[in-house]
């Protein structure tokens, strides 16, 4: 009667040793790919504020004007150039619609061109 006792301590021993390592393995292998992803998190992390960075000097009025004028050959417009259009100075549609995108269309479509 002793042998299957033992015999059955013994295999529940091995069957408990078989998870006990399965499950230390397996956090060992969680913890390479945890430091792998917190790497990877610091490294897109400095890329984002890198980004950031530069989207700040990109939005700069200065900087947009300045690359506007080298690499565009904007210039600043001079006396007489700039129309302002007041949409309440125009005359209400035929149809009744008071859209401003189809007053200032029409404004545009009645006005002759200018050199």
């Amino acid at each position: 009667m002793k042998k299957p006792v033992i015999l059955i301590l013994t295999m529940l021993l091995g069957v408990w040793c078989f998870i006990y390592v399965g499950i230390n393995v397996d956090m060992w292998r969680l913890g390479y790919e945890l430091e792998g992803l917190e790497g990877q998190r610091a490294e897109l992390k400095r890329q984002h504020e890198a980004l950031q960075a530069q989207i700040s000097k990109l939005m700069d009025p200065q900087q947009i004007a300045r690359r506007a004028a080298q690499q565009l050959g904007f210039t600043a417009p001079r006396e007489g150039q700039v129309v302002m259009i007041s949409l309440d100075a125009l005359p209400p549609l035929e149809t009744g619609s008071a859209d401003p995108v189809q007053l200032v269309q029409n404004f545009l479509d009645s006005q002759p061109e200018v050199p």
